[in-house]
């Protein structure tokens, strides 16, 4: 028998570059930020489709093991990519940080890509300043009606300055990390124009100029308060926390002068860590705190304390945990030198 004869090839059937843009940028979607830019030298129709397929961009990610010439062209590249004339980019979150920044005027173009995206209707942003030296955040900021997760992470010893018209109504989730407040009352009342806010922490921050630190939310569900590297001086004031949704809770560091906690029936989970159990009003605070979350299901309680015996005085017999399911504590006793 002779030899089979192979089928003429006719052509070659591209069925990659018959996908419309939509397309392509949907599976380009899938890639991480780097590969997608790569498909730009593939041809010019393929030159700017990367654009509309990110919509995730991370300093952290990008930035990492890049010498000083690639930070440069790193920085052409958010230029073109969030001022391209030809596509209009609408990133879903952005994460950005200072690591790259050597003085102030550096901070032009990055705080220009934070109002650029935040204009295009940006969800999620997340922002990690090192430099203690950083000039007024954007405006923006603090009243976008897109925004749903806002995270700040910030150095910087000066006051942290919030705008008179703050408002973030779309706010669900907000962090705040190392800030310090001189008019500690301007944030308190940006937490309060977030009316679907769900998700509040906050970490290590110092609220000047006030005597009550009030948190109030309707809708509030989780709320972690960490004041573990607060100085006790800076921590002067009441705190009073309205949050009737509220199912988690968790506290951790020093406690302060007093506690008002109501309207907290649908908490279901409390973990409170209290230190430094040795200040004068350490007992009493301790005692409200503890009374505010007496309807909790699940508490996980530890004291750091420098004596023996934490509560020297009986305890309120209001302080009835009648919900109470399960239940873990811890004890930490320092000696003192």
């Amino acid at each position: 028998m002779g030899r089979r004869q192979q089928p003429e090839t006719v052509g070659v059937l591209d069925r990659i570059n018959n996908l419309p843009d939509s397309i392509l940028s949907h599976i380009l979607s899938f890639l991480p930020n780097k590969e997608a830019v790569r498909t730009s030298i593939l041809s010019t129709r393929w030159k700017y489709l990367f654009d509309s397929s990110i919509s995730i961009l991370d300093f952290e990610h990008c930035l990492k093991n890049l010498y000083e010439e690639d930070v440069n062209n790193f920085m052409n590249f958010v230029d073109t990519l969030l001022f391209n004339p030809r596509e209009r980019v609408h990133l879903e979150s952005f994460r950005v940080n200072d690591y790259f920044v050597d003085d102030e005027d550096d901070y032009l173009p990055l705080y220009g890509w934070i109002s650029t995206a935040l204009s295009r209707g940006l969800k999620n942003i997340g922002i990690n300043f090192i430099n203690e030296k950083v000039p007024v955040l954007p405006t923006l900021l603090f009243t976008s009606h897109s925004l749903v997760t806002l995270t700040l992470f910030l150095h910087i010893k000066d006051d942290m300055k919030i705008p008179t018209n703050a408002c973030l109504p779309n706010l669900k989730n907000l962090c705040l990390t190392n800030l310090a407040f001189e008019d500690g009352y301007s944030i308190l009342k940006l937490i309060s124009n977030c009316h679907v806010l769900e998700d509040l922490t906050i970490y290590d921050c110092c609220f000047h100029s006030i005597s009550e630190l009030n948190i109030h939310n309707l809708l509030l569900r989780r709320l972690i308060l960490c004041f573990e590297h607060v100085c006790v001086r800076d921590y002067d004031y009441v705190m009073a926390i309205d949050a009737p949704s509220l199912v988690y809770f968790e506290y951790t560091g020093i406690v302060g002068k007093g506690y008002t906690l109501s309207n907290m029936k649908s908490l279901v989970k409390a973990e409170i860590s209290i230190s430094h159990f040795h200040e004068v009003h350490s007992e009493r605070s301790a005692t409200q705190l503890l009374q505010g979350i007496c309807n909790v299901q699940s508490l996980h309680l530890a004291i750091e304390a420098f004596n023996e015996t934490f509560f020297r005085t009986r305890l309120d017999p209001k302080l009835v945990f009648h919900n109470l399911v399960e239940l873990e504590f811890h004890s930490y006793y320092c000696y003192r030198k």
